[in-house]
C-alpha cells in the first residue's frame, strides 16, 4: 500500500510535463501572462491546437491565448526572433476569442500575420490509378492592427489600407510609384507599411520633449 502511495505521489508531480506530448521545436524565448508574470526559458508553440508550452527547470506547463498576454522567442531555422501576440479575433459574427498572431512590423499601423494548418487536395500523376490525397499546409492572413479600430483583414491593399496613410499620403504614394510597387504581394505591402510607421515614428520624436524610442505595436490588444 505504501508503494502505491509513493508512485500516486509521483505521477501527480510530473503531470505538468506529461500532459501534452513533446514534440515541436523548442526555442529560448520569453512570455508575458496576462496576469503580469513573465516567464523565460524553453518555448515551443503548437499551432495546431494553438497552445504555448513553456519549460522552465525541467517543468512543462501550457497556456491559451487567453491566459498570455505575449510571447517571443529566437527561431533557429530562419535565424530571426519572432514574437507573438494576443488578440482579440472574431470567429463567428457576435462571437469573438483570442488568438495569437504573429507581430511583422511594429508600430502606429501593426502589421499582424495569422497562421493556420488547413488540407488542400492533390491528385497523383499516376493516370493508371489516379488518387487524391490531402495535403496539410501552413496558410498565412495578413492583418493591420489599430487601436481604435481593431483587426483589419487585407483584402485589398490600396482600398482598404492606403486610406489609412492619408497622414503622409504625399511620401506614401511618391515611394510607391518610384519603386514601382503594384501592392499585391506581401513583402510589398510590408514596405510600405514599415515606411508609414517609420515616418510615424520620425514625427514623434521631433515632437516629443528629449529623446524618445520609436513607438511599438502596443500589447495590450483588446
Amino acid at each position: 500500500m505504501k508503494k502505491l502511495y509513493v508512485l500516486v505521489v509521483l505521477a501527480l508531480m510530473s503531470v505538468n510535463a506529461m500532459a501534452l506530448p513533446d514534440y515541436g521545436l523548442w526555442c529560448n524565448g520569453k512570455a508575458l501572462l496576462e496576469n503580469g508574470t513573465t516567464l523565460e526559458g524553453e518555448i515551443s508553440y503548437d499551432l495546431k491546437f494553438e497552445v504555448v508550452r513553456i519549460k522552465i527547470n525541467g517543468i512543462t506547463n501550457a497556456y491559451s491565448a487567453e491566459s498570455m498576454a505575449y510571447f517571443e522567442l529566437y527561431d533557429p531555422i530562419k535565424q530571426i526572433h519572432r514574437k507573438y501576440v494576443s488578440v482579440e479575433s472574431p470567429i463567428y459574427p457576435n462571437y469573438h476569442r483570442k488568438a495569437f498572431f504573429e507581430v511583422i512590423s511594429h508600430g502606429e499601423l501593426a502589421m499582424l500575420r495569422r497562421s493556420e494548418y488547413v488540407r488542400r487536395p492533390r491528385v497523383t500523376e499516376d493516370m493508371r490509378a489516379p488518387h487524391i490525397y490531402l495535403n496539410t499546409v501552413c496558410k498565412h492572413i495578413y492583418y493591420v492592427h489599430e487601436e481604435e479600430t481593431g483587426l483589419i483583414p487585407i483584402e485589398d491593399f490600396k482600398e482598404e489600407i492606403l486610406p489609412r496613410m492619408d497622414r503622409y499620403q504625399e511620401e506614401v504614394t511618391e515611394y510607391i510609384d518610384r519603386c514601382h510597387l503594384r501592392l499585391k504581394k506581401v513583402h510589398e505591402q510590408l514596405r510600405v507599411v514599415n515606411l508609414y510607421n517609420m515616418l510615424y515614428a520620425n514625427e514623434s520624436k521631433l515632437v516629443a520633449d528629449g529623446p524618445q524610442r520609436s513607438k511599438e505595436v502596443s500589447y495590450n490588444f483588446r
